[in-house]
Protein backbone atom coordinates (compact mmCIF):
# COMPACT_ATOMS: atom_id res chain seq x y z
CA UNK A 1 0.00 0.00 0.00
CA UNK A 2 1.96 3.12 -1.18
CA UNK A 3 1.50 6.67 -0.05
CA UNK A 4 -1.32 8.13 -3.03
CA UNK A 5 0.59 10.51 -5.58
CA UNK A 6 -2.01 13.19 -5.28
CA UNK A 7 -1.59 13.32 -1.69
CA UNK A 8 2.47 13.51 -1.47
CA UNK A 9 2.27 16.00 -4.20
CA UNK A 10 -0.04 18.43 -2.47
CA UNK A 11 2.23 17.65 1.23
CA UNK A 12 5.78 18.68 -1.45
CA UNK A 13 3.93 21.70 -2.73
CA UNK A 14 3.01 22.70 0.77
CA UNK A 15 6.83 22.33 2.25
CA UNK A 16 8.29 24.34 -1.32
CA UNK A 17 5.54 27.11 -0.32
CA UNK A 18 6.35 27.33 3.08
CA UNK A 19 10.26 27.33 2.54
CA UNK A 20 9.98 29.94 -0.07
CA UNK A 21 7.43 32.28 1.80
CA UNK A 22 9.79 31.71 4.90
CA UNK A 23 6.24 30.41 6.78
CA UNK A 24 8.46 28.40 9.37
CA UNK A 25 5.90 27.58 11.45
CA UNK A 26 3.74 26.19 8.78
CA UNK A 27 6.65 24.33 7.51
CA UNK A 28 7.04 22.86 11.91
CA UNK A 29 3.30 21.88 11.32
CA UNK A 30 4.26 19.67 8.00
CA UNK A 31 7.28 17.73 9.54
CA UNK A 32 4.95 17.36 12.87
CA UNK A 33 2.11 15.60 10.25
CA UNK A 34 4.30 14.06 7.25
CA UNK A 35 7.92 13.68 8.26
CA UNK A 36 8.58 10.02 8.29
CA UNK A 37 6.24 9.70 5.39
CA UNK A 38 8.78 12.07 3.62
CA UNK A 39 11.63 10.36 4.54
CA UNK A 40 10.83 6.74 3.40
CA UNK A 41 8.73 8.18 -0.01
CA UNK A 42 10.90 11.69 -0.54
CA UNK A 43 14.03 11.96 1.04
CA UNK A 44 15.79 14.16 -1.45
CA UNK A 45 12.96 16.59 -0.40
CA UNK A 46 14.05 16.89 2.91
CA UNK A 47 17.62 16.85 2.67
CA UNK A 48 16.80 19.81 0.36
CA UNK A 49 14.91 21.93 2.89
CA UNK A 50 16.74 22.09 6.13
CA UNK A 51 19.44 24.06 4.89
CA UNK A 52 17.04 26.48 3.91
CA UNK A 53 15.89 26.37 7.48
CA UNK A 54 17.23 29.00 9.95
CA UNK A 55 19.75 27.91 12.61
CA UNK A 56 18.01 30.22 15.14
CA UNK A 57 14.74 29.00 14.60
CA UNK A 58 15.84 25.08 14.77
CA UNK A 59 17.79 26.10 17.88
CA UNK A 60 14.52 27.18 19.87
CA UNK A 61 12.34 24.10 18.47
CA UNK A 62 13.95 21.31 19.83
CA UNK A 63 11.63 19.07 17.94
CA UNK A 64 12.65 20.24 14.70
CA UNK A 65 16.33 20.25 15.54
CA UNK A 66 16.00 15.86 16.08
CA UNK A 67 14.05 15.79 12.58
CA UNK A 68 16.59 17.39 10.62
CA UNK A 69 19.50 15.71 12.74
CA UNK A 70 17.65 12.51 11.79
CA UNK A 71 18.09 13.11 8.29
CA UNK A 72 21.61 13.96 8.27
CA UNK A 73 22.34 10.43 10.32
CA UNK A 74 20.69 8.89 7.62
CA UNK A 75 22.47 10.61 4.88
CA UNK A 76 25.52 9.82 6.50
CA UNK A 77 23.87 6.00 6.57
CA UNK A 78 24.59 6.56 11.31
CA UNK A 79 22.82 4.22 13.33
CA UNK A 80 22.91 6.89 15.72
CA UNK A 81 21.87 10.64 15.79
CA UNK A 82 23.93 13.32 17.38
CA UNK A 83 24.39 12.97 21.34
CA UNK A 84 23.92 17.01 21.37
CA UNK A 85 21.17 16.75 19.73
CA UNK A 86 19.62 14.55 21.50
CA UNK A 87 20.69 15.56 25.09
CA UNK A 88 18.59 18.82 23.85
CA UNK A 89 16.04 17.22 23.43
CA UNK A 90 15.72 15.45 25.96
CA UNK A 91 15.85 18.09 27.95
CA UNK A 92 13.46 20.00 26.72
CA UNK A 93 10.98 17.00 26.56
CA UNK A 94 11.32 16.72 30.52
CA UNK A 95 11.69 20.82 31.07
CA UNK A 96 7.78 20.63 29.85
CA UNK A 97 5.30 19.38 32.83
CA UNK A 98 3.04 17.77 30.36
CA UNK A 99 5.15 17.01 27.29
CA UNK A 100 3.35 15.93 23.85
CA UNK A 101 2.84 12.04 23.93
CA UNK A 102 4.77 12.12 20.34
CA UNK A 103 7.77 13.96 22.32
CA UNK A 104 7.75 11.37 25.30
CA UNK A 105 7.83 7.99 22.62
CA UNK A 106 10.62 9.92 20.56
CA UNK A 107 12.79 10.01 23.66
CA UNK A 108 11.95 6.02 24.61
CA UNK A 109 12.83 4.93 21.08
CA UNK A 110 16.24 7.09 20.91
CA UNK A 111 16.32 4.99 24.59
CA UNK A 112 15.99 1.83 22.96
CA UNK A 113 18.44 2.26 19.55
CA UNK A 114 21.48 3.96 21.83
CA UNK A 115 20.28 0.16 24.07
CA UNK A 116 20.41 -1.89 20.99
CA UNK A 117 24.01 -0.49 19.31
CA UNK A 118 25.99 -0.82 22.46
CA UNK A 119 24.92 -4.59 23.02
CA UNK A 120 22.07 -3.56 26.07
CA UNK A 121 19.44 -6.18 24.93
CA UNK A 122 17.70 -6.07 28.41
CA UNK A 123 17.73 -2.38 28.66
CA UNK A 124 16.51 -1.94 25.42
CA UNK A 125 13.68 -4.31 26.27
CA UNK A 126 12.48 -2.24 29.00
CA UNK A 127 12.44 1.00 27.26
CA UNK A 128 10.14 -0.83 24.53
CA UNK A 129 8.06 -1.73 27.28
CA UNK A 130 7.44 2.08 28.40
CA UNK A 131 6.81 2.97 24.62
CA UNK A 132 3.79 0.21 24.19
CA UNK A 133 2.59 1.54 27.73
CA UNK A 134 2.93 5.45 26.47
CA UNK A 135 0.94 4.26 23.73
CA UNK A 136 -1.68 1.97 25.20
CA UNK A 137 -2.45 4.97 28.15
CA UNK A 138 -2.44 7.83 25.65
CA UNK A 139 -5.43 10.05 25.87
CA UNK A 140 -3.89 12.76 23.37
CA UNK A 141 -2.58 10.71 19.80
CA UNK A 142 -1.46 13.91 17.66
CA UNK A 143 1.42 12.45 15.16
CA UNK A 144 0.43 8.88 15.78
CA UNK A 145 -0.36 8.17 12.12
CA UNK A 146 3.05 9.24 11.14
CA UNK A 147 5.53 8.29 14.35
CA UNK A 148 4.18 4.86 15.17
CA UNK A 149 5.59 3.29 12.05
CA UNK A 150 8.90 3.98 12.82
CA UNK A 151 8.85 3.87 16.33
CA UNK A 152 7.22 0.50 16.80
CA UNK A 153 10.21 -0.55 14.21
CA UNK A 154 12.21 -0.16 17.21
CA UNK A 155 10.27 -1.71 19.98
CA UNK A 156 10.17 -4.96 17.23
CA UNK A 157 13.73 -4.94 17.37
CA UNK A 158 14.13 -4.46 20.45
CA UNK A 159 12.14 -7.74 21.23
CA UNK A 160 13.36 -9.31 18.19
CA UNK A 161 16.71 -9.36 19.47
CA UNK A 162 16.13 -11.24 22.90
CA UNK A 163 14.53 -13.74 20.75
CA UNK A 164 10.75 -12.73 21.95
CA UNK A 165 9.69 -13.14 18.65
CA UNK A 166 5.80 -13.42 19.13
CA UNK A 167 5.60 -9.87 21.18
CA UNK A 168 8.34 -8.55 17.96
CA UNK A 169 5.65 -9.41 15.28
CA UNK A 170 3.04 -8.00 17.46
CA UNK A 171 4.97 -4.57 17.60
CA UNK A 172 5.50 -4.98 13.74
CA UNK A 173 1.76 -5.32 12.83
CA UNK A 174 0.52 -2.64 15.13
CA UNK A 175 3.27 -0.43 13.54
CA UNK A 176 1.36 -1.70 9.95
CA UNK A 177 -2.41 -0.93 11.07
CA UNK A 178 -1.29 2.04 12.13
CA UNK A 179 0.39 3.05 8.96
CA UNK A 180 -2.28 1.62 6.74
CA UNK A 181 -5.06 3.55 8.91
CA UNK A 182 -4.35 7.04 7.56
CA UNK A 183 -2.62 8.37 4.71
CA UNK A 184 -1.52 5.29 4.04
CA UNK A 185 1.95 5.73 5.20
CA UNK A 186 4.70 4.61 2.37
CA UNK A 187 6.60 3.13 5.92
CA UNK A 188 3.82 0.38 5.98
CA UNK A 189 5.19 -2.38 3.29
CA UNK A 190 8.32 -2.02 5.01
CA UNK A 191 6.79 -2.70 8.21
CA UNK A 192 4.99 -6.00 7.00
CA UNK A 193 8.61 -7.01 5.96
CA UNK A 194 9.77 -6.60 9.32
CA UNK A 195 6.77 -8.95 10.32
CA UNK A 196 7.17 -11.77 7.79
CA UNK A 197 11.23 -11.42 8.87
CA UNK A 198 9.74 -12.70 12.74
CA UNK A 199 7.30 -15.23 11.37
CA UNK A 200 9.94 -17.08 9.43
CA UNK A 201 12.37 -16.54 12.36
CA UNK A 202 10.31 -18.74 14.47
CA UNK A 203 9.76 -20.98 11.91
CA UNK A 204 6.11 -20.15 10.12
CA UNK A 205 6.34 -19.64 6.79
CA UNK A 206 2.75 -19.99 6.31
CA UNK A 207 2.57 -16.61 8.03
CA UNK A 208 5.37 -14.95 6.63
CA UNK A 209 4.32 -15.51 3.12
CA UNK A 210 1.01 -13.41 3.91
CA UNK A 211 2.95 -10.17 5.13
CA UNK A 212 5.29 -10.73 2.40
CA UNK A 213 2.27 -10.50 -0.11
CA UNK A 214 1.54 -6.66 1.70
CA UNK A 215 5.32 -5.86 1.60
CA UNK A 216 6.36 -5.37 -2.20
CA UNK A 217 8.54 -2.22 -2.35
CA UNK A 218 11.09 -1.05 -5.32
CA UNK A 219 14.85 -1.76 -4.72
CA UNK A 220 16.65 0.95 -2.89
CA UNK A 221 20.74 1.38 -3.86
CA UNK A 222 20.92 4.53 -2.77
CA UNK A 223 22.91 4.39 1.05
CA UNK A 224 21.76 7.79 2.18
CA UNK A 225 18.24 7.42 2.52
CA UNK A 226 15.77 5.85 5.11
CA UNK A 227 14.03 3.16 2.95
CA UNK A 228 17.76 1.80 2.39
CA UNK A 229 17.37 -0.50 5.84
CA UNK A 230 14.37 -0.68 6.40
CA UNK A 231 13.97 -2.72 2.79
CA UNK A 232 16.05 -5.57 4.07
CA UNK A 233 14.04 -6.90 6.33
CA UNK A 234 11.35 -8.29 3.42
CA UNK A 235 14.55 -9.49 1.67
CA UNK A 236 15.66 -11.73 4.21
CA UNK A 237 12.21 -13.10 5.20
CA UNK A 238 12.35 -14.13 1.53
CA UNK A 239 15.28 -15.92 2.05
CA UNK A 240 14.23 -17.83 5.02
CA UNK A 241 11.16 -18.63 3.64
CA UNK A 242 12.57 -19.82 0.57
CA UNK A 243 15.28 -22.09 2.78
CA UNK A 244 12.30 -23.37 4.38
CA UNK A 245 10.37 -24.68 1.27
CA UNK A 246 13.79 -26.04 0.39
CA UNK A 247 13.99 -23.74 -2.79
CA UNK A 248 17.80 -23.09 -2.97
CA UNK A 249 17.30 -20.61 -6.30
CA UNK A 250 14.87 -17.98 -4.46
CA UNK A 251 17.11 -18.18 -1.17
CA UNK A 252 19.90 -17.58 -3.30
CA UNK A 253 18.36 -15.19 -5.29
CA UNK A 254 16.62 -12.97 -2.07
CA UNK A 255 20.37 -12.71 -1.14
CA UNK A 256 21.67 -11.42 -3.86
CA UNK A 257 18.73 -8.76 -3.64
CA UNK A 258 20.33 -7.34 -0.87
CA UNK A 259 22.41 -4.53 -1.31
CA UNK A 260 26.43 -4.05 -0.83
CA UNK A 261 26.95 -1.91 2.55
CA UNK A 262 23.78 -2.92 4.23
CA UNK A 263 25.46 -5.85 6.45
CA UNK A 264 26.17 -3.38 9.07
CA UNK A 265 22.66 -2.49 10.18
CA UNK A 266 19.98 -4.24 12.69
CA UNK A 267 19.78 -7.32 10.85
CA UNK A 268 23.07 -7.55 10.06
CA UNK A 269 23.27 -11.27 12.00
CA UNK A 270 20.13 -12.66 10.44
CA UNK A 271 22.16 -12.42 6.97
CA UNK A 272 24.74 -14.41 8.79
CA UNK A 273 22.03 -16.85 9.90
CA UNK A 274 20.46 -17.20 6.32
CA UNK A 275 24.11 -17.76 4.84
CA UNK A 276 24.53 -20.60 7.52
CA UNK A 277 21.35 -22.56 6.77
CA UNK A 278 22.19 -22.43 3.02
CA UNK A 279 25.48 -23.73 3.90
CA UNK A 280 24.12 -26.57 6.33
CA UNK A 281 21.36 -27.34 3.34
CA UNK A 282 23.46 -26.87 -0.09
CA UNK A 283 27.06 -25.32 0.62
CA UNK A 284 30.40 -24.70 2.02
CA UNK A 285 29.71 -26.26 5.92
CA UNK A 286 33.57 -26.04 6.92
CA UNK A 287 33.87 -22.36 5.31
CA UNK A 288 30.39 -21.52 7.28
CA UNK A 289 31.77 -22.60 10.47
CA UNK A 290 34.81 -20.67 9.91
CA UNK A 291 32.66 -17.29 9.11
CA UNK A 292 30.55 -17.73 12.47
CA UNK A 293 33.18 -18.21 14.31
CA UNK A 294 34.43 -14.96 13.40
CA UNK A 295 31.27 -13.35 13.87
CA UNK A 296 31.19 -14.23 17.25
CA UNK A 297 34.89 -13.34 17.78
CA UNK A 298 34.27 -10.22 16.34
CA UNK A 299 31.11 -9.25 18.20
CA UNK A 300 30.68 -10.48 21.35
CA UNK A 301 28.92 -7.80 22.88
CA UNK A 302 25.94 -8.34 20.45
CA UNK A 303 26.36 -12.16 19.86
CA UNK A 304 26.05 -13.07 23.91
CA UNK A 305 24.16 -16.66 23.98
CA UNK A 306 20.94 -14.86 25.89
CA UNK A 307 20.67 -12.82 22.56
CA UNK A 308 18.99 -14.39 19.35
CA UNK A 309 21.87 -13.60 17.23
CA UNK A 310 24.06 -15.67 19.63
CA UNK A 311 21.78 -18.38 19.91
CA UNK A 312 21.34 -18.92 15.68
CA UNK A 313 24.85 -18.62 15.46
CA UNK A 314 25.87 -21.01 18.26
CA UNK A 315 23.03 -23.35 17.21
CA UNK A 316 23.88 -23.06 13.67
CA UNK A 317 27.30 -23.65 14.29
CA UNK A 318 26.23 -27.22 16.41
CA UNK A 319 24.19 -27.76 13.88
CA UNK A 320 26.96 -27.69 11.16
CA UNK A 321 29.50 -29.84 13.39
CA UNK A 322 26.53 -32.57 13.73
CA UNK A 323 26.13 -32.64 9.96
CA UNK A 324 29.78 -32.88 9.55
CA UNK A 325 30.04 -35.85 12.03
CA UNK A 326 31.99 -33.90 14.42
CA UNK A 327 30.23 -34.42 17.33
CA UNK A 328 33.11 -33.84 19.87
CA UNK A 329 33.05 -29.83 18.27
CA UNK A 330 29.11 -29.81 18.39
CA UNK A 331 29.14 -31.04 22.08
CA UNK A 332 32.03 -28.03 22.91
CA UNK A 333 29.57 -25.11 21.49
CA UNK A 334 26.82 -26.52 23.77
CA UNK A 335 28.99 -27.02 26.93
CA UNK A 336 30.09 -23.60 26.55
CA UNK A 337 26.56 -22.00 26.72
CA UNK A 338 25.05 -24.59 28.65
CA UNK A 339 22.78 -22.26 31.19
CA UNK A 340 21.39 -21.05 27.55
CA UNK A 341 20.13 -23.64 26.29
CA UNK A 342 16.32 -22.95 27.56
CA UNK A 343 16.86 -20.63 24.29
CA UNK A 344 14.66 -22.30 21.52
CA UNK A 345 17.37 -22.37 18.82
CA UNK A 346 19.74 -23.76 21.17
CA UNK A 347 17.42 -26.10 23.03
CA UNK A 348 16.00 -27.57 19.49
CA UNK A 349 20.14 -28.38 18.37
CA UNK A 350 21.40 -29.36 22.16
CA UNK A 351 18.02 -32.20 21.92
CA UNK A 352 18.90 -33.30 18.31
CA UNK A 353 23.24 -33.70 19.49
CA UNK A 354 21.53 -35.54 22.87
CA UNK A 355 19.73 -37.89 20.39
CA UNK A 356 22.37 -38.64 18.58
CA UNK A 357 24.94 -39.09 21.37
CA UNK A 358 22.02 -41.80 22.64
CA UNK A 359 20.85 -40.06 25.57
CA UNK A 360 17.22 -39.55 24.59
CA UNK A 361 15.84 -38.90 28.05
CA UNK A 362 18.00 -36.16 28.49
CA UNK A 363 16.78 -34.71 25.41
CA UNK A 364 13.58 -35.39 26.38
CA UNK A 365 13.44 -33.27 29.80
CA UNK A 366 15.79 -30.28 28.11
CA UNK A 367 12.85 -30.19 25.45
CA UNK A 368 10.39 -30.24 28.40
CA UNK A 369 12.27 -27.82 30.43
CA UNK A 370 13.09 -25.44 27.54
CA UNK A 371 8.88 -25.47 26.48
CA UNK A 372 8.14 -24.56 30.29
CA UNK A 373 10.20 -21.27 30.44
CA UNK A 374 8.56 -20.03 27.25
CA UNK A 375 5.64 -17.22 27.70
CA UNK A 376 2.61 -17.82 26.90
CA UNK A 377 2.62 -16.53 23.45
CA UNK A 378 6.22 -18.63 22.43
CA UNK A 379 5.54 -19.63 18.76
CA UNK A 380 6.91 -23.65 19.20
CA UNK A 381 8.64 -24.30 15.82
CA UNK A 382 8.09 -27.00 13.67
CA UNK A 383 11.89 -28.47 14.44
CA UNK A 384 10.73 -28.96 17.98
CA UNK A 385 7.52 -31.15 16.67
CA UNK A 386 10.13 -33.29 14.59
CA UNK A 387 12.57 -33.86 17.60
CA UNK A 388 9.56 -34.92 19.61
CA UNK A 389 8.71 -37.21 16.75
CA UNK A 390 11.98 -38.96 16.61
CA UNK A 391 11.89 -39.20 20.73
CA UNK A 392 8.78 -41.03 20.15
CA UNK A 393 10.18 -42.79 18.24
CA UNK A 394 13.30 -44.06 19.87
CA UNK A 395 11.71 -44.36 22.93
CA UNK A 396 9.11 -46.66 21.32
CA UNK A 397 5.80 -44.69 22.80
CA UNK A 398 3.22 -45.86 22.33
CA UNK A 399 1.91 -42.47 20.76
CA UNK A 400 4.76 -42.56 18.35
CA UNK A 401 2.09 -42.98 14.96
CA UNK A 402 0.08 -39.48 17.03
CA UNK A 403 3.64 -37.83 17.44
CA UNK A 404 4.65 -38.49 13.86
CA UNK A 405 1.38 -37.66 12.44
CA UNK A 406 1.19 -34.05 14.73
CA UNK A 407 5.28 -33.39 13.63
CA UNK A 408 4.17 -33.74 9.66
CA UNK A 409 0.43 -31.58 9.91
CA UNK A 410 3.16 -28.88 11.62
CA UNK A 411 5.53 -28.92 9.32
CA UNK A 412 2.32 -28.80 6.43
CA UNK A 413 0.95 -26.01 7.94
CA UNK A 414 3.57 -23.95 8.78
CA UNK A 415 5.66 -24.63 5.39
CA UNK A 416 8.58 -25.19 7.40
CA UNK A 417 9.74 -28.63 4.93
CA UNK A 418 13.80 -28.12 6.11
CA UNK A 419 12.83 -29.11 9.89
CA UNK A 420 11.99 -32.30 8.20
CA UNK A 421 15.64 -32.52 7.59
CA UNK A 422 16.20 -33.27 11.50
CA UNK A 423 13.63 -36.76 11.14
CA UNK A 424 15.50 -40.07 11.77
CA UNK A 425 15.13 -41.62 8.05
CA UNK A 426 11.77 -44.00 9.46
CA UNK A 427 10.50 -40.73 10.96
CA UNK A 428 10.95 -38.93 7.83
CA UNK A 429 9.53 -41.91 5.74
CA UNK A 430 6.52 -41.94 8.04
CA UNK A 431 6.12 -38.22 7.01
CA UNK A 432 6.03 -38.68 3.42
CA UNK A 433 2.57 -40.52 4.43
CA UNK A 434 0.95 -37.02 5.85
CA UNK A 435 2.58 -34.46 3.72
CA UNK A 436 4.53 -34.01 0.53
CA UNK A 437 8.26 -33.06 1.39
CA UNK A 438 10.10 -31.16 -1.51
CA UNK A 439 12.02 -33.52 -3.31
CA UNK A 440 15.31 -31.27 -2.52
CA UNK A 441 15.07 -32.44 1.19
CA UNK A 442 15.85 -35.93 0.87
CA UNK A 443 19.47 -36.08 0.12
CA UNK A 444 21.11 -32.79 1.59
CA UNK A 445 21.23 -32.67 5.24
CA UNK A 446 20.16 -35.92 7.34
CA UNK A 447 20.98 -36.67 10.94
CA UNK A 448 24.47 -37.96 10.64
CA UNK A 449 25.22 -41.77 11.30
CA UNK A 450 24.47 -42.34 15.32
CA UNK A 451 27.69 -43.42 16.06
CA UNK A 452 30.61 -45.60 14.38
CA UNK A 453 32.57 -47.97 17.13
CA UNK A 454 35.67 -49.27 16.05
CA UNK A 455 36.09 -53.26 16.11
CA UNK A 456 37.73 -52.65 19.24
CA UNK A 457 35.22 -50.93 21.11
CA UNK A 458 32.63 -53.09 19.29
CA UNK A 459 34.46 -55.85 21.34
CA UNK A 460 34.60 -53.86 24.55
CA UNK A 461 30.55 -53.42 24.17
CA UNK A 462 30.11 -56.85 24.02
CA UNK A 463 32.03 -57.88 26.86
CA UNK A 464 30.37 -55.46 29.04
CA UNK A 465 27.14 -56.72 27.53
CA UNK A 466 28.15 -60.30 29.18
CA UNK A 467 28.64 -58.07 32.47
CA UNK A 468 32.59 -58.81 32.24
CA UNK A 469 34.78 -57.24 34.47
CA UNK A 470 37.79 -54.97 33.51
CA UNK A 471 40.21 -57.69 34.30
CA UNK A 472 37.87 -60.27 32.05
CA UNK A 473 38.21 -57.74 29.49
CA UNK A 474 42.17 -57.84 29.25
CA UNK A 475 42.06 -61.09 29.64
CA UNK A 476 39.80 -61.55 26.76
CA UNK A 477 41.51 -59.13 24.74
CA UNK A 478 44.94 -60.37 25.35
CA UNK A 479 45.88 -56.82 26.57
CA UNK A 480 47.08 -54.95 29.92
CA UNK A 481 44.20 -54.04 32.58
CA UNK A 482 45.37 -49.86 31.82
CA UNK A 483 45.14 -50.62 28.10
CA UNK A 484 41.49 -52.28 28.44
CA UNK A 485 40.70 -49.21 30.75
CA UNK A 486 41.51 -47.12 27.93
CA UNK A 487 39.65 -48.62 25.46
CA UNK A 488 36.64 -48.56 27.81
CA UNK A 489 37.13 -44.90 28.39
CA UNK A 490 36.98 -44.09 24.77
CA UNK A 491 33.93 -45.94 24.61
CA UNK A 492 32.28 -43.88 27.00
CA UNK A 493 33.71 -40.83 25.31
CA UNK A 494 32.31 -41.83 22.48
CA UNK A 495 28.81 -42.93 23.98
CA UNK A 496 28.87 -40.03 25.48
CA UNK A 497 27.79 -42.16 29.22
CA UNK A 498 30.01 -42.68 32.06
CA UNK A 499 28.94 -45.95 33.67
CA UNK A 500 28.73 -49.87 32.28
CA UNK A 501 24.58 -49.04 32.43
CA UNK A 502 24.63 -46.13 30.75
CA UNK A 503 26.84 -47.45 27.85
CA UNK A 504 24.46 -50.37 27.11
CA UNK A 505 21.18 -48.33 27.43
CA UNK A 506 23.15 -45.63 24.70
CA UNK A 507 24.30 -48.97 22.33
CA UNK A 508 20.71 -50.26 22.60
CA UNK A 509 19.60 -46.92 21.44
CA UNK A 510 21.88 -46.83 18.36
CA UNK A 511 21.26 -50.44 17.55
Amino acid sequence: MQWLSDDRARVLDEVKASLDEQRWNDFGALIDDYFFALSVAEPDALTAAWPRVPADWLAAHPRYQLASAWTRAAWRSAELIEERVERTFTRWVLDHETPAVRDTLCTHAMDIRRHLVSGRFTRANDAADDVQRVIRDADEQQGFDDILGMILIHVGLARLVVGDLAHAAEAFSEGWRWSVSGLPHPIAPYLAGYCALAHALAGDNARAEEWLARSSVPVESNAHVMAFRLQIAGTLAEALVAIGRLDRPSAESALDRIPSGIESGDLWWVGTHVRSRIALLWGDRPRAVRHIDGELNAYPSLTPPTSLAGALFRADLSDIHQSLGDLDAAGDVLDAVRSAQPDPFLAASAARFLMVRGRTTEAAMLLARSLQGQAPSFIEPSRWRVLRANLAHLTRSAHRAQAIRSAAEHVERTQAFDAAHDALPVVYEAFTEHTRIPADATARFTPPPLISLTPREEQVLGLLAAHASVQEIAEAMHISRNTAKTHLRALYRKLGVSTRAGALEAAGRFR
